[in-house]
Order: structure tokens, then C-alpha cells, then sequence
């Protein structure tokens, strides 16, 4: 058996969707059917989102394609549109618990194929932190998935320090992926370019904003990984790091130059692009890269794992940590090997 790992895949429970039409009122939801007949999720707050469709939504159908990839596990997270940052705070954890546990009953029937990926209701931090204990107390989950912005609030405010000093103190892994609503789309309402230019911007801001912060000073040993290889970070590092030495406001929080830094997060292989991908690999280092598909997403990498094993620049056992061995050392527990800030 192989022994890749796709970080980067999406799933929702079909009884999720059940709960959601038999008593979406408790979650501040209801299903719906469009003009074809197709399920979607609406809130109380009018958001509507796109059908759910059946890749998304079975854990079988998926089997074949990782197969025929070479895929051994997924580390299943949910939907980002899904995740309910928009509901009342009570609305918000019921809905979190909802999906934590529905997607921990899922995996019960494939637990060699499937690893779970916590969501946690991020309105309330009290509540989040409830949340965090409880998956991974109870649910036995060693990663999180948190979008890049919560209604609008940035991830390195002083309302999240608390989470933030938990998840490191837990050594839970954190995949960072774009929200329902990231930033731009007075802008970015056409050509699809909410998907391509929104997302990786709203990525960028917030690795940019908590690595200004002086979070990872404050709190080694942080595995945050940044969705879509890092949005625009990698590629600007140079900029990032002209403004330490030259602009006071830069130097607030942070007391290490930008670029030494850089590799303090991890990032998926979503590039869509062999030379950004060899040029991430060498400036972060093999060993901060982790093979991601955005699987089922129209925006997944058609060409797979395959992309990583036709890079000229990795030895083989590079290769290998990059398909699979450095998530799985991620997800381990290892908090006994921590330094405490």
C-alpha cells in the first residue's frame, strides 16, 4: 500500500444533511432544493450555498480515484462555505459538534483511509476552545481546519491568544483555508476570481498578520499549515523582509526578520504549477511541504501526487516525506518534545 497522504480534502457527512432537514432550526440552518432538485444549505442569515453534490458527500465514491492516484489517506475537513462562522454563537457549536461528530462516525466505517479534520465554532472563543478539547479528547482528532478570517477578525487578535496558546499546548495541527467570504469581492465577483485571487490574498493577510504579530515567538511550536502553498507569502518574503528594516510599524511584535520566519508554517503542494512548486520547495525546505488535492473541488490538481514524484529537485526520501511522511509526523502527539514559551 502506498503511503501518501492527501492534507487537503473536503467532506460532508450525508447525516449532516439529514440533521440539517429534519431540525435545521436548532442549528440556524435549513435544506433546501433548487430548480433541478438538489440539495443545498441555507442559513438564517440568507447566505446560500451551492448544491452539495455526491463526490463531496460519499465516502465510497472516493475510494476508486485515490486508488488509481496512489492516495492511502485523506485528512478529511469540511466544507469552508459550511462552517457556520456566521451563526449565533449557541447556533455556531451545535453546528460544529454536528459536523465533528457526523464526520467521526463516517470514518468509522474506512479507518485506514480516512483521518478526520476538526472544525471548531469561532465566534466564540470560550466556545472554541470547549470544542478543541472535545475533539480531540473524545474524537481523537489531531487537526483542525480554521478559515483565514472569522466574520471579518483577523487571527491574530487578542481574543484568539487564548485558542492559539491551547491548540499549541494540545499539539493539534491547524490547516488555515480561505473562508465563505474572503476578502475582496466587491472586485472579485467575476471570471471566478473570488476562487483565484480572493483566496490565496486572504491566506497571505493572514499568515502575514499573525507572523508580524509575533505569535510564533510567543507560542513555538505552533503547526499551522497555510492552504494554496501560502498564498502570495513565499513569493513576497522579500518584500516582507524590506519592511522590518525599513518601517518602525513592522518591528511592533516582532523582534525575528520575516524570512528567518517563513518556515515556521507548513504548506500544501496546491501551486498548479511546477515551477512554484519547486520554488516553494526551495525556499521553505522539503520538510514544511505537505501533498494537498483540494479534492473534489473544481479547483483540485488533476495531476495528483504525480506533480511531486516529476520534480527533478527531490532526493527520494524527500519525496516521500513530502507525499506522506511529513503529515504523518504532524499528526502525531508530541507534547512531551515541546519547549515551553
Amino acid at each position: 500500500m502506498s503511503s501518501i497522504i492527501d492534507m487537503h480534502a473536503h467532506y460532508v457527512s450525508p447525516a449532516l444533511i439529514q440533521a440539517a432537514a429534519r431540525s435545521g432550526a436548532s442549528y440556524g440552518v435549513s435544506l433546501a432544493h433548487n430548480d433541478a432538485g438538489k440539495p443545498h444549505l441555507v442559513f438564517n442569515d440568507g447566505v446560500v450555498l451551492r448544491p452539495f453534490f455526491k463526490e463531496l458527500c460519499d465516502l465510497d465514491v472516493r475510494l476508486p480515484e485515490m486508488a488509481a492516484s496512489g492516495v492511502e489517506k485523506q485528512v478529511l475537513s469540511t466544507w469552508t462555505d459550511l462552517a457556520g462562522d456566521n451563526l449565533p454563537a449557541a447556533e455556531g457549536a451545535r453546528w460544529a459538534r454536528l459536523q465533528n461528530e457526523t464526520l467521526a462516525d463516517d470514518i468509522r466505517a474506512h479507518p485506514e483511509r480516512f483521518i478526520g479534520m476538526a472544525t471548531l465554532p469561532m465566534q466564540d472563543v470560550s466556545l472554541a476552545i470547549t470544542e478543541l478539547e472535545f475533539v480531540v479528547d473524545k474524537l481523537g482528532m489531531r487537526s483542525i481546519e480554521l478559515g483565514t478570517n472569522i466574520n471579518g477578525r483577523d487571527l491574530d487578535h487578542e481574543d484568539f491568544r487564548p485558542l492559539w496558546r491551547r491548540i499549541r499546548d494540545l499539539d493539534v495541527f491547524v490547516l488555515l483555508h480561505p473562508p465563505m467570504r474572503p476578502i475582496g469581492l466587491e472586485r472579485t465577483g467575476d471570471y471566478f476570481l473570488n476562487n483565484l485571487i480572493s483566496y490565496p490574498v486572504d491566506t497571505t493577510i493572514a499568515a502575514a498578520r499573525l507572523l508580524f504579530s509575533g505569535v510564533f515567538e510567543q507560542l513555538p511550536g505552533l503547526k499551522i499549515c497555510l492552504a494554496h502553498s501560502g498564498g502570495f507569502l513565499p513569493y513576497q518574503i522579500g518584500r516582507m523582509e524590506r519592511g522590518f528594516d525599513a518601517h518602525p510599524a513592522c518591528k511592533i511584535s516582532l523582534t525575528t526578520p520575516p524570512s528567518q520566519l517563513l518556515n515556521a508554517f507548513i504548506y500544501d503542494s496546491l501551486t498548479h504549477n511546477d515551477a512554484a512548486l519547486s520554488f516553494l520547495l526551495e525556499v521553505v525546505g522539503p520538510d514544511r511541504v505537505v501533498y494537498g488535492s483540494d479534492y473534489p473541488f473544481e479547483m483540485l490538481d488533476p495531476r495528483g501526487p504525480d506533480r511531486i514524484s516529476s520534480l527533478t529537485g527531490l532526493d527520494q526520501t524527500q519525496r516521500a516525506n513530502v507525499l506522506g511522511g511529513n503529515m504523518r509526523n504532524l499528526l502525531q502527539d508530541t507534547r512531551s518534545q515541546l519547549v515551553r514559551a
